[in-house]
């Protein structure tokens, strides 16, 4: 039973992302994520989880864990993971936040693909497998680094070729985007945490969840403080409470670093609106 405050882990997750990218612990940092919704999360618990995972792999590939090849271990990961353990993309609640909180989708064996691919690779790091999160557009999955193999963790595990991506993008957007090759291009730890926070900000909005949508962005604007749209957001979220001053005060960050004029004239503009509100209810 963990005895972590919730800001706390706040300052456990801002720690964790300021390391270098090789130090970043990326279970752990899902884990503190989750921590602000569940502080009563056993870290140490989850981890040992993973850890087992791992060490059931090994055992099953023997004496040749050491040695196979980076598509066999692979494939050997999805089996156990998706065959054995069950983990399976949650399509009936997709949209449920607990999908993004590593410590429910090791709970429910049931995530969405960015979590679900979290566990595939934090699983692979233990047994040494390189490999990395892609973020296709729409869909997140996981490429084995140095080839053109990837693998699909919502999906089971389905191993996919970088055509068969092509296609997936081709058919989840209705053939209206153009493919790009970028679109397979590794993503970092930031990245990674900085879109599973994206997943749950638009939950938390779209449910009308003010205040915990403000603090999915804040931790956002921890990983990437420069992104002018996180301020305009927040600022959103602050005014649907009625919070008008941390509304303004979340305007005028917006309006320091909008990076066109016109935007910054908005911003202003938006301030002197909300300034003209609280004239009223005062």
């Amino acid at each position: 039973m963990s005895t972590h405050s919730d800001s706390n882990f706040r300052t456990l997750f801002s720690q964790m992302i300021q390391k270098p990218e090789e130090d970043i612990q990326l279970d752990r940092a899902a884990l503190y994520l989750a921590g602000e919704e569940y502080p009563e999360i056993d870290v140490s618990s989850h981890l040992a989880e993973l850890d087992a995972f791992a060490g059931q792999i090994s055992l099953r590939l023997g004496r040749v864990s050491n040695q196979a090849a980076p598509a066999e271990l692979a494939r050997a990961i999805a089996r156990y993971l998706f065959d054995e353990v069950g983990f399976h993309g949650n399509q009936s609640e997709y949209y449920d936040a607990d999908n993004s909180f590593l410590n429910r989708v090791l709970e429910t064996r049931s995530g969405i693909p960015i979590t679900l691919s979290l566990i595939f690779l934090e699983v692979g790091r233990r047994l040494g497998l390189r490999c990395s999160g892609v973020g296709l557009p729409g869909h997140f999955i996981v490429g084995l680094d140095g080839s053109e193999e990837y693998l699909d963790p919502f999906n089971a595990g389905t191993i996919l070729s970088a055509g068969d991506c092509r296609n997936l993008v081709h058919q989840m957007s209705g053939g209206r985007m153009e493919w790009s090759d970028d679109f397979l291009a590794a993503y970092s730890k930031h990245d990674l945490l900085f879109r599973i926070l994206n997943n749950l900000k638009s939950v938390h909005m779209q449910s009308g969840q003010w205040a915990k949508a403000v603090g999915v962005i804040q931790r956002m604007a921890l990983i990437n403080p420069d992104l002018p749209s996180l301020y305009q957001e927040q600022a959103w979220c602050h005014a649907q409470q009625q919070q008008y001053r941390l509304a303004i005060k979340s305007l005028e960050t917006y309006s320091q670093k909008a990076n066109n004029p016109a935007d910054a004239k908005r911003a202003k503009d938006q301030i002197n609106g909300l300034w003209a509100t609280l004239s009223r209810l005062n």
